[in-house]
């Protein structure tokens, strides 16, 4: 979820140390598991130590390499039988593959906080062992899939920075030669990364207008690329242009962070050579149109957001 994870950005932690293994660390004994935050917070300090920030044990976890799994690029569920038959770039093992762990970090209001867990139990299923995955429970919470490990040297105190709703749609810029590194990444859009073309704006959204009745409908329309912030969190990249003389698309991209972006979906409009113009509205979060003929019947298309991170482009 966007709220809980928000977009990528770099945050600066200084020096600790972390225990390799879950408490009591180790390898000849199980993990303790089966406690609440305040009772692992306790046997840490009775070991001259204390429970480790959730932006502590994500770095453990990821690894020099920042990789987004504990056993790399991939989820290996193999090391979710054995703990110390997997480590973390950093020599940590176990991060994220058999346990939930507690961290001293917390979520939400005074009246309503949470705990933060890191991790996932070995039933979960493959995304949920990322090393960025934030699972908030109650405080008091116990059972068999809940660890925790033990981080020594002042505590950072860094936090991961609570999600803020932002403009719905604002301009932004990209060149064809941007825009057809990003499209080669993906074998839904290889295909359209040569002889790129923007459409030219405004000029061409007022095309796209006058090409039907001319009732706009109260939407702001456009053909520059627009950053949509439907839910706090979440950012995506809309782009129209064309490939070639006669192919049209709508792409989206989800923002990761400064300069890196993943596909999230894509529409082709073959033999259809523009101009296609956005229409958006910032009061409305969820949703916005294409078009290449505003008000044509089976000449609009929609744009919509479907939690928990999902970009959906459709032609009804």
């Amino acid at each position: 979820m966007p709220e809980l994870e928000p977009r990528r950005q770099s945050i600066e932690l200084g020096p600790f140390q972390i225990d390799r293994l879950p408490y009591p660390n180790d390898p000849a004994l199980p993990p303790k598991t089966n406690v609440t935050r305040e009772e692992a917070l306790r046997l840490c300090a009775e070991r001259g130590a204390r429970l480790c920030t959730e932006l502590e044990w994500e770095r453990a976890c990821k690894g020099p390499g920042s990789d987004e799994y504990s056993t790399g690029a991939r989820y290996e569920a193999s090391c979710a039988e054995a703990l110390s038959s997997c480590a973390s770039g950093f020599d940590a093992l176990a991060l994220g593959t058999a346990l939930y762990e507690w961290t001293s970090s917390e979520i939400g209001t005074e009246s309503s906080r949470k705990a933060l867990l890191r991790g996932a139990p070995k039933r979960a299923e493959g995304t949920a062992h990322r090393c960025a995955a934030r699972t908030p429970t109650d405080l008091t919470t116990h059972n068999a899939d809940i660890g925790f490990r033990c981080c020594a040297g002042a505590p950072n105190a860094a936090i991961v920075p609570t999600a803020q709703l932002e403009v719905t749609f604002k301009k932004t810029r990209i060149s064809p030669d941007e825009l057809s590194k990003l499209l080669t990444q993906s074998p839904e859009t290889a295909s359209l990364a040569k002889n790129i073309t923007f459409f030219k704006d405004p000029d061409s959204a007022e095309t796209v207008i006058s090409r039907g009745p001319g009732d706009r409908k109260g939407f702001t329309f456009g053909t520059a690329p627009l950053l949509w912030n439907p839910v706090a969190g979440a950012e995506l990249l809309l782009v129209s242009a064309r490939s070639g003389e006669n192919t049209s698309f709508v792409v989206a991209f989800h923002v990761l962070g400064e300069g890196k972006y993943r596909l999230a979906s894509s529409f082709i409009l073959k033999n259809e050579p523009g101009p296609v113009a956005f229409a958006y509205d910032n009061g409305l979060r969820p949703r916005l149109h294409f078009s290449s003929c505003w008000g044509c019947p089976g000449e609009t298309g929609k744009i919509l957001f479907r939690k928990p991170e999902r970009a959906v482009i459709l032609q009804p």
